[in-house]
């Protein structure tokens, strides 16, 4: 399990595990880098899962995330873009679009939830410990990292995020949730950036495209335009652009979503 999946989704594996429930239910885009993971847990502990997927069949069935999962043996529902709105914002449950599924753990977009803050402020607290850094720069999609990590580095640490969709402030909002709601506090400074989404989530142009390529040549890791590639996009730019001081202790972390499918989006 890829990045900072492992630590979000923790807390609902272990509760599956303690619970002996029957398995996992999710909902996600297509693409979704959550939902690869989820698969991937649900396939290791022999667990059932059960995804309601954006839009309709006929727009992703040849989708190889799609694929992949199907091959793990996940159940996939198509949910129209109005619903699923209503679904992920809470004002409809789940359970309205499937039977059945009463002994399954739901696990919220992203594995985003207060459940799993503190799971991600440990390692935030870990890497605090462990290296000295003055800012941290995460990319953000549904608030859970960040939000974690907000309440696990030292009061003395920035946090920059850089949002990789298109939340019209609603990064931040969601964030504040999740901290409220698992009784914690913030404990560093967060600064939202929302000037490297490139159009939405998953969405691209042929600059970044060519950013990616090239880390990944250089590097001794690759990166996509999907996700965490938009992060490095724009420490590049910012840092081009004199927005860091000189001599900055900079940590940007890479959250993972390295599968072939993302990959091949750099070629």
């Amino acid at each position: 399990m890829q990045g900072n999946k492992w630590y979000k989704l923790q807390p609902f594996l272990e509760e599956v595990a303690r619970r002996n429930l029957e398995g996992y239910a999710s909902l996600g885009g297509p693409f979704s880098n959550h939902l690869i993971a989820l698969a991937y847990a649900a396939f290791e502990q022999k667990k059932k899962a059960v995804f309601l997927i954006r839009g309709g069949r006929e727009e992703w069935i040849q989708n190889p995330a799609i694929q992949q999962m199907s091959d793990w043996g996940v159940q996939l529902i198509p949910i129209n873009r109005t619903d699923y709105r209503l679904l992920h914002s809470g004002e409809i449950d789940w359970k309205s679009f499937v039977s059945g599924f009463s002994s399954y753990c739901f696990v919220p977009l992203g594995g985003s939830s207060p459940n799993s803050i503190l799971s991600v402020a440990g390692w935030a607290e870990a890497i605090s410990k462990a290296i000295e850094i003055e800012t941290v720069v995460l990319p953000v999609a549904s608030a859970g990292t960040i939000s974690g990590f907000a309440v696990g580095l030292d009061s003395n640490k920035n946090i920059l995020g850089i949002e990789v969709l298109k939340s019209n402030g609603g990064m931040s909002i969601e964030s504040d949730r999740l901290i409220s709601e698992s009784g914690q506090v913030h404990s560093s400074r967060t600064i939202w950036n929302a000037d490297y989404h490139f159009g939405g989530y998953a969405r691209h142009t042929e600059e970044l495209k060519s950013f990616c390529r090239q880390v990944s040549k250089d590097e001794i890791f690759p990166i996509e335009p999907i996700y965490s590639g938009k992060a490095f996009f724009a420490v590049s730019d910012l840092a081009r652009k004199g927005y860091f001081h000189e001599g900055s202790r900079i940590l940007l972390v890479h959250t993972g979503g390295i599968f072939p499918w993302n990959s091949a989006l750099n070629g």
